[in-house]
């Protein structure tokens, strides 16, 4: 039997933590199709010097028109999908397992089929790029009002920019030509390597919200398969989901509490906060939640409150 080929396009750093996750997805896909797909493995610059002649692309475009099957994308960046920018509210996900909650069942399908609808590519999966995300900063954040005056990267997601005026920091852009190195930047622990600059060596563990991707396939691609081959694919990437959120909180442990560990990334130091200080974080943040209340297409917010264990 000749495999079918299907090009897995790697977005973001570090390469090795979705590499990791592409095959173990293959390995799940090949245990269910007996073996019958064979996935290509490609980072961006790979992929745009073997089929572009080095021209740079875009990930996400590449993927929507069917230049490539499958990617694996921060939902941050899918910003025709808005509703994935709920994900990225402060204090959102009360534990790993109420976010699995929500991944794995009607909220995580309705967004899924918001970005259909939006964008036309088919979500199979969420995954975490580290879990709950900490601060690096050039400084050591201490304290809620340590973040004042400081200026504070901010991408294209409203969210983090709301965030960022109330901590009465600065915002500066990390995009293209306007991307100014930031006194502090938000990342996960299995990620600080690939986010950090080499002066940003203090890590604050604000656990303020979590760093989420999702495991997306090209909708003509999914057309094409037979309906057992489409749930063989949606089961490839919940297993590999789950075993990727495993690796990331464990991950993201083991540096928290290994000061060897953090020498060898380049951290300073870890500054644990409190609980008192993480709950002066929480209620100088709680405002946004009226402001955003109706930005999202469906009640996105109180569906995820709704379904913490303590409700």
């Amino acid at each position: 039997m000749v495999k079918q080929k299907i090009k897995w396009l790697l977005f973001h750093e570090p390469v090795d933590l979705f590499i990791r996750t592409a095959k173990d997805f293959q390995t799940h896909l090949d245990e269910l199709t007996n073996n019958k797909y064979e996935i290509e493995i490609l980072t961006i610059s790979d992929y745009q010097d073997k089929y572009l002649d080095g021209i740079m692309c875009d990930p996400f475009t590449e993927l929507k028109e069917g230049r490539v099957q499958v990617s694996q994308i921060y939902a941050d960046t899918v910003g025709e999908a808005s509703d994935f920018y709920a994900l990225s509210m402060p204090y959102l996900f009360e534990s790993h397992e109420h976010a699995a909650r929500v991944f794995e069942g009607d909220v995580g399908k309705k967004l899924f089929d918001h970005l259909y609808e939006r964008t036309g590519v088919r979500g199979l999966a969420y995954t975490y790029s580290g879990g709950y995300r900490c601060t690096a900063s050039n400084t050591p954040i201490r304290n809620v009002e340590d973040f004042g005056g400081k200026t504070f990267q901010r991408s294209t997601n409203p969210i983090l920019a709301s965030m960022i005026d109330l901590m009465k920091a600065i915002k500066v852009s990390n995009i293209g030509s306007e991307r100014v190195e930031a006194d502090v930047i938000q990342t996960t622990y299995p990620r600080y390597h690939a986010d950090a600059s080499k002066s940003q060596t203090y890590v604050a563990d604000t656990k303020h919200s979590m760093y989420l991707t999702s495991i997306l396939l090209n909708d003509h691609f999914m057309n094409s398969l037979s309906k057992e081959d489409q749930a063989h694919f949606y089961e490839a990437a919940l297993r590999a989901s789950r075993t990727e959120r495993t690796r990331s909180i464990a991950e993201g442990e083991e540096i928290k509490n290994s000061k060897e560990i953090q020498k060898g990334l380049g951290i300073q130091e870890v500054i644990k906060w409190s609980d008192d200080e993480i709950e002066k974080l929480r209620t100088l943040l709680s405002p946004l939640y009226a402001q955003y209340e109706n930005f999202f297409s469906f009640d996105i917010l109180n569906e995820i409150k709704k379904l913490k264990k303590s409700n």
